[in-house]
């Protein structure tokens, strides 16, 4: 038997983009991910994710998230609510940070990683004085 990993395809965009999303969310200050609404072109490339659920050399959108692997690099944009009690860009920054490294452990290449912050709330339940 041997000691030898098997090699395989199996990262797609669609992983990528659940991997963008839990990194995100576990990131300090972030609140959640926000969905851009960009109208009917948004409804249209949803509609495509379910005949195509993507791949190698692809693109996958979902819930704030859009992942794209091209030729083993992969490039993530979110977006996302950041809490007040933190300064907005080093959590943003943070979750470019996070995400490279989660990239780097599926075998891929970490791109462009931008991350736009929509909106700086409080928490739920606390109170702004």
């Amino acid at each position: 038997m041997s000691d030898q990993f098997l090699q395989g395809a199996i990262v797609s965009s669609r992983l990528v983009c659940s991997i963008a999303t839990r990194t995100a969310l576990e990131t300090p200050g972030v609140l959640r991910l926000e969905p851009a609404i960009q109208g009917f072109p948004a409804r249209l490339a949803a509609l495509q994710d379910l005949r195509h659920p993507g791949s190698q050399n692809d693109t996958y959108q979902h819930d704030g998230v859009t992942a794209t692997i091209s030729d083993g690099t992969v490039s993530v944009h979110l977006y996302i609510a950041t809490d007040i009690g933190y300064t907005a860009l080093d959590v943003a920054e943070n979750v470019r940070q996070r995400l490279r490294e989660s990239i780097r452990y599926t075998g891929l290449t970490p791109g462009r990683i931008d991350v736009t912050i929509l909106t700086i709330e409080p928490r739920r339940g606390t109170t702004i004085r």
